[in-house]
């Protein structure tokens, strides 16, 4: 029987694609931390970040404190930031070029299509930027059109000076620049044409499989998020392939993706390399997965189990659970981020105002063991008392049913 309670936890965590570096990322991190403290009743510390030899491992130690319970967290930021930034950095036609050849690409797959079978929200994200490109060029034309008649040199000038324009704002407003990096970057791992990911998730994997057998933890949890929820699998697999025995011989592995784009890449005709990874992963009795989606996070494939989408194996990995963002937030949090789709995705890895069954810090920090937490469901916020205590009788009936065997799948 797994124990319901942990004191020291490895926790890794692949982010989306954001720019975002350890240092800032760190200070989102404490502010979000103060959050879960009083949402909670606990006291937590955070160390200051320090960076691996090769600066691609961030890592800081948080220390929580309940009345009864007290855990150590290592959390490591397994950074990508800097391929990000780099694709940023690009002259802005290339961007858009490459944004459009990407867009191409997925419509001309049959992924696109795919999209809008498997969630149709998640077709509408897809199409956005398009429809956005092609009412600037419709508007760019038609400017065109009547310049054309007094001057038709100035028409090609006018033409894309004004479609540079509505790149520059309302595109800025709409985020376009960053979704055609997004799409393109998408594209490019698909069909496996970015080496320096592919070299960055070899350097990770060998980070994980370094915290699994140092032996110094009660559990480590991989965390991905967005689009680090596809290289989750991806990562996890390359690590079991130096060592079949990660999660059985060395330390609990557990796997946890939110506003998942998995099957953004995974539905790509030319990602059948990840989808075989995938079906490793879920073949492997020793890794437990869970993964969180929300309706209101148009960002990730709301109420479908990425296994049965990519037309794998019938298996009860992931663990799909749904939550509604609504009832983590204050009213006027909540009603403030209503519009904002990119705020929105990211509370999955934000701290709550309310107590929830499903909180980032909570997972990252609390006292109870992962697969413990996902099996209490909705009794989990009835697990700690209103001073921050922990009921571990409680908690330990609600292990016990958790056996080696059924650990994978609790109720």
């Amino acid at each position: 029987m797994p124990g319901p309670v942990v004191q020291n936890r490895c926790m890794l965590h692949l982010g989306g694609y954001e720019p975002m570096r350890p240092d800032r990322y760190h200070r989102r991190f404490e502010r979000e931390l103060r959050r879960f403290e009083r949402t909670w009743n606990v006291s937590a510390s955070l160390s200051p970040p320090t960076l691996s030899d090769d600066g691609l491992v961030a890592s800081w130690r948080i220390t929580t404190r309940g009345p009864n319970w007290q855990v150590e967290t290592e959390f490591r930021l397994l950074r990508w930031d800097d391929l990000v930034a780099a694709d940023r950095a690009r002259p802005g036609w290339k961007r858009v070029l490459r944004g459009l050849g990407a867009l191409a690409d997925f419509v001309a797959s049959g992924a696109a299509l795919a999209y809008f079978r498997t969630n149709w929200r998640y077709g509408l994200f897809f199409a956005a930027p398009i429809v956005a490109l092609a009412g600037f060029a419709a508007i760019a034309l038609a400017l065109a059109t009547r310049v054309a008649h007094r001057e038709p040199l100035l028409a090609p000038v006018a033409a894309l000076a004004v479609f540079a324009g509505l790149l520059y704002w309302p595109g800025r407003w709409l985020h376009l620049g960053y979704l055609l990096d997004d799409w393109s970057f998408a594209a490019d791992f698909a069909r496996r044409r970015r080496p320096d990911i592919e070299a960055r998730l070899d350097r990770l994997a060998e980070q994980l499989l370094a915290d699994a057998r140092s032996g110094r933890f009660d559990e480590i949890l991989v965390s991905g998020h967005s689009l680090g929820a596809a290289f989750l699998p991806t990562l996890v697999d390359r690590a079991l392939h130096r060592d079949p025995t990660l999660g059985r011989a060395s330390t609990p592995l557990n796997l946890m993706s939110t506003g998942s784009s998995l099957l953004k890449i995974g539905l790509h005709p030319a990602a059948a390399w990840l989808r075989s990874a995938v079906g490793r992963i879920v073949s492997a009795p020793a890794i437990y997965w869970v993964e969180y989606q929300a309706l209101v996070d148009v960002i990730n494939f709301y109420r479908t189990n990425p296994v049965k989408a990519l037309n794998l194996p019938d298996s009860d990995k992931p663990i799909v659970r749904v939550v509604h963002i609504r009832d983590m937030l204050d009213a006027a949090t909540y009603r403030r981020l209503r519009g904002d789709f990119f705020r929105l995705h990211r509370q999955f890895m934000m701290g709550n105002d309310k107590r929830y069954f499903y909180d980032y810090y909570l997972t990252c920090c609390g006292p109870l063991a992962f697969a413990v937490a996902v099996a209490a469901k909705e009794r989990l916020t009835m697990l700690f008392g209103s001073d921050g205590a922990l009921d571990v009788d409680a908690a330990t009936a609600i292990a016990r049913p958790l056996s080696p065997s059924t650990r994978e799948h609790p109720a």
